[in-house]
């Protein structure tokens, strides 16, 4: 591993892992842009420190701006050569995820104005939608690099949550849903244990302090929360298979998590309308319509309306 530190330059070595601390603590905070500048000013110093290069890339990757992950590369590059563990591998598997979901994204929200407002000129349009097949065949690119990095990072960490997770939304990415739904189950079952146990210490650990009952409820909604978002996922997987009972049964599973998502209630009510069953359907969506802070003009609201406007011999409400 190269250092670029003089041996025995205490001041250097001092004024580094104050940079590092200042660094790790305000990306432990959320405020990624100051972690990147301590981060930077520490590599001013030693351009090779692992660590750091891992806190400046990751909060690049973090402010979720296409320009900032695609600048997050040459820092998690170094940091991957630098560190001897599966954290650089991670990290540069989460850029490749980011950096090719917004390229994918881009090509789709720019396709969509192509075809709603196509240009006058035909090989102007031609050549636009050309450039966005490359975005797309370079997305493609980013996502298998990213599932081969965490199958090395899952042979290391088999029950790393995040690493599960990422490896789902990656899959699916690539259309392998099979696999996808694999990946989330495992982190689904891991979340579940987690709840258990902490439900099981709120709820006999007499000695515990408020302290750390607050820290332990904060990590146990943190985990429905998780589940929550990895539910949807596997609802839209489910959808996309037209397993109708199972896509049901992730909002099912949400609503008795978070009785208050309103993007669940209006899911699960139209699951129900596609099926032919009205009274849940209007049921469901008197509830989201009840409880969504949507405009009025939304697509989803005036979906809603419409459905329930229809069968007024079923409203509840």
């Amino acid at each position: 591993m190269a250092c670029s530190l003089t041996p025995g330059d205490d001041d250097d070595a001092s004024q580094l892992e104050d940079f590092r601390n200042r660094a790790s603590n305000y990306f432990n905070s959320g405020r990624y842009q100051q972690a990147y500048q301590q981060a930077e000013l520490g590599l001013s110093i030693d351009k090779d420190d692992g660590g750091l290069n891992l806190i400046a890339g990751r909060a690049l990757l973090l402010q979720r701006d296409l320009m900032k992950v695609a600048h997050a590369y040459p820092y998690l590059e170094r940091a991957q050569d630098e560190l001897d563990n599966y954290k650089g591998d991670y990290s540069m598997a989460e850029f490749h995820y980011r950096y090719g979901s917004m390229l994918l994204e881009h090509a789709r929200e720019e396709d969509s104005v192509l075809r709603k407002w196509p240009r006058e000129d035909p090989k102007l349009q031609a050549a636009e939608l050309k450039k966005n097949e490359e975005r797309r065949q370079t997305a493609a690119g980013h996502f298998a690099d990213a599932a081969a990095l965490l199958v090395d990072v899952l042979k290391v960490v088999p029950e790393d949550n995040s690493a599960l997770e990422m490896a789902g939304q990656v899959a699916a990415l690539q259309g392998d849903d099979a696999r996808a739904i694999g990946y989330l189950g495992e982190a689904l079952d891991l979340l579940l244990a987690s709840r258990q146990y902490k439900n099981r210490v709120l709820a006999s650990d007499t000695g515990l302090s408020m302290e750390d009952e607050e820290r332990l409820h904060e990590d146990l909604l943190n985990d429905i929360r998780r589940e929550v978002a990895i539910r949807f996922l596997l609802a839209g997987l489910h959808q996309r298979s037209g397993s109708r009972k199972a896509e049901e049964g992730e909002y099912n599973n949400i609503l008795s998590l978070d009785p208050d998502s309103t993007p669940a209630w209006y899911s699960r009510g139209m699951v129900h309308y596609e099926g032919g069953e009205l009274a849940l359907a209007v049921r469901d969506l008197e509830e989201f319509l009840g409880r969504t802070t949507l405009p009025l003009e939304s697509s989803q609201v005036q979906a809603a309306l419409e459905i329930v406007r229809a069968h007024p011999e079923l409203a509840t409400k």
